[in-house]
């Protein structure tokens, strides 16, 4: 399949340098080449190039768009057969961006694969496949509004019927995060849930760090972001996360810029699409303490209650100046006494957080010292967020 795809990129390359557009027809090329790096013909137009830079003129562009279309919907249909072959491959960061590919060359073609895919697979209740599918696939509406429902629709049933028994990896539609979510058994979008968010520490095991929280969870929707924020280095760390090495890189530098956005990204579309609270609890393990307290100063409208548990604090790149909400938020730290981390760093961090917390008027922050080392607090974090919540078990 990877040379059927190559030979159409080369077609599609000869229609785009044929008229002018060089650049676009070394992308092509360099593309067949990562396909399939013994391919010749590829390897020889390349060469032959003799720039590559793309022709302004109108006519050419025209014409070039008109002879390649014909290429380009082959090879997103190849992408699109690439993807179902290796769907079950473990390399599941680059199996995705096949379809996703396919989407960019093609978007009709890889809508109208996906149709009759999806309504194959969820035919035969194979809604492991069809999550899958779906998505990536909604990243790319069609256009056609019943289409689009159905498929969400579709989308939101298996989610609830899957999530419940294993967290399942999501794609933010609003922005590049990716988030585990877990349902709570029984849940129906006729009621609204409250949005427990849970940050892994500098394991990176996030899809663990949900499933331990929704363990025997029938009150929240368990959501556990992909971010950057919470470890030291991001370098070669891409196995841990659903991401590219060279997307790590691109934000290694202000990891937060990522990570906030992000994760309101995410509430709104949990909100959205599975009847999510307007505000969320949110506690962070270890590193994922920072994302938590930025949440605390920057955005208490937000957040219903909070609990560091063993929690990282960075400092505040922003204070809010909503005081209403500084008094209404609940801020619960737990720290194990015997954490190896305890009087090195956190116990000085909690100070520095607690000293600008009381400044600034919060109002309801406290820390229990609890038996145990550096760990997730998971029970203690049910407990404050239950009661914040109004939620008898």
């Amino acid at each position: 399949m990877k040379q059927a795809i190559a030979k159409e990129l080369v077609s599609a390359a000869d229609a785009a340098s044929d008229n002018g557009q060089n650049a676009t027809a070394a992308e092509f090329l360099n593309e067949a080449l990562v396909l399939v790096p013994e391919d010749r013909k590829a390897a020889k137009a390349l060469e032959k190039l003799d720039n590559e830079q793309n022709s302004e003129d109108a006519d050419a562009v025209a014409k070039y768009e008109k002879k390649v279309n014909k290429a380009l919907k082959k090879a997103a249909n190849g992408y699109c057969q690439l993807f179902s072959e290796l769907i079950t491959d473990k390399d599941r960061t680059t199996v995705n961006a096949w379809l996703a590919r396919a989407f960019e060359l093609h978007a009709e073609t890889a809508n109208d694969w996906v149709e009759s895919e999806y309504r194959t697979l969820y035919g035969k209740k194979d809604f492991g496949e069809v999550y899958r599918l779906l998505n990536l696939a909604q990243l790319h509406p069609t256009g056609d509004e019943k289409k689009d429902v159905a498929r969400e629709s579709v989308l939101t049933e298996c989610v609830a019927d899957l999530s419940v028994r294993s967290p399942l990896l999501m794609q933010c539609r609003d922005h590049d995060m990716n988030y585990y979510i877990s349902l709570p058994a029984g849940w129906t979008k006729d009621k609204e849930w409250p949005i427990y968010v849970t940050q892994e520490g500098a394991g990176s095991n996030f899809q663990g760090m949900n499933r331990a929280a929704a363990k025997g969870n029938k009150e929240f929707i368990i959501i556990t972001c992909c971010t950057f924020s919470n470890t030291n280095s991001l370098d070669g760390q891409a196995k841990k996360y659903p991401y590219t090495q060279e997307f790590l890189d691109e934000w290694s530098g202000n990891r937060l810029a990522f990570d906030e956005p992000g994760l309101l990204a995410v509430m709104k579309e949990v909100r959205e699409l599975y009847n999510g609270t307007e505000k969320i609890c949110i506690t962070g393990y270890s590193g994922g303490g920072i994302l938590t307290w930025h949440m605390v100063f920057k955005h208490p409208d937000k957040v219903i209650a909070a609990v560091p548990a063993c929690g990282n604090f960075a400092g505040a790149q922003e204070i809010s100046d909503d005081a209403e909400a500084k008094k209404k938020i609940i801020v619960h730290a737990y720290q194990g006494e015997k954490d190896q981390h305890k009087e090195t760093m956190l116990d000085a961090q909690w100070e520095s957080a607690l000293k600008l917390a009381k400044d600034n008027g919060y109002e309801n922050v406290s820390r229990d010292i609890i038996p145990g080392g550096h760990i997730a607090c998971h029970q203690q974090a049910r407990e404050v967020f239950l009661k914040a919540c109004g939620i008898e078990e």
